[in-house]
């Protein structure tokens, strides 16, 4: 789920953002602490497809790959995924598939080791905290922005009080970022917080990411105030893993509903527009 903002160079993890609307580096964890519906939620955020399907979505991971970067994200050391860079080199695997295909699949895999009591409650936080922090220090150049296109898109990404887990929107932003196009996230905000800032700039779309049913009333009401706040104009799509366990059972009012960036993307008039700014990593 994503939209526009003032010329925004950095994926935003935290709750503020500085007073110029540019995002801020991530300061949390992955999860806080919630219990077994936190981890339930985790596991849920990391297989939905919260991005389009692309070239890279269709390559198989490596399982040695895998295992070693479960291994590495395991231990909570940075050197340790340092010592696999070699490797990854010498597979071919780009910045671009690490952060579309393996992260992904390992933080799926760490999801399914809990909840069947393979993996710890804090080995789940200790990986994902990793895995957050290699999407940051992979993705610390892609920026729309770099291309030097001044005029390219620009959308914001939305996730609703208590959807707290930021690695899929954050492989999401890596992806639309590599298109061209400028992302701004915000994490639960709230109803006057969050009109006020789309009010202010002219964002192309937002996306909102939901994870679980319980979340939809609440998302309608992100999306009733992001048209409010600009008299309809803005574009709003909802995808997420709650896509993932069937038909939506309440409405949202969304423009579009998928999972398919490409197609919200393209049904919104930013793909193109987006083309001419892309980076090639």
């Amino acid at each position: 789920m994503q939209q526009t903002m003032h010329r925004v160079t950095s994926v935003r993890q935290t709750p503020a953002e500085t007073g110029d609307g540019r995002a801020t580096p991530d300061r949390t964890h992955a999860l806080r602490g919630d219990g077994s519906d936190g981890v339930s939620r985790f596991a849920a955020e990391v297989v939905a497809r919260l991005v389009a399907r692309d070239a890279a979505d269709d390559l198989v991971p490596r399982e040695t790959l895998v295992d070693k970067l479960m291994s590495a994200v395991a231990l909570g050391d940075a050197s340790a995924f340092e010592a696999m860079k070699p490797e990854l080199k010498r597979a071919r695997v780009s910045a671009a598939m690490l952060a579309d295909v393996y992260i992904p699949e390992v933080a799926r895999r760490l999801g399914e080791g809990w909840m069947t009591d393979c993996v710890t409650f804090a080995e789940v936080t200790m990986g994902t905290a990793r895995l957050q922090a290699i999407l940051r220090e992979i993705g610390a150049n892609w920026s729309a922005d770099a291309t030097g296109g001044a005029d390219g898109p620009m959308v914001l990404v939305v996730l609703p009080v208590g959807e707290q887990h930021t690695l899929g929107a954050m492989v999401l932003a890596g992806r639309l970022r590599r298109k061209g196009i400028s992302v701004s996230m915000r994490i639960a905000p709230h109803a006057a917080e969050l009109a006020a800032f789309v009010g202010t700039r002219s964002f192309d779309a937002a996306f909102v990411s939901v994870a679980v049913q319980d979340r939809l009333e609440t998302c309608g009401k992100l999306v009733r105030t992001l048209k409010e706040a600009t008299g309809g104009r803005l574009k709003v799509a909802v995808g997420g893993a709650v896509l993932e366990q069937g038909s939506l059972k309440a409405a949202t009012g969304a423009d579009m509903i998928s999972n398919d960036i490409d197609a919200v993307l393209q049904a919104f008039g930013i793909l193109d527009q987006a083309a001419q700014f892309s980076e090639t990593i």
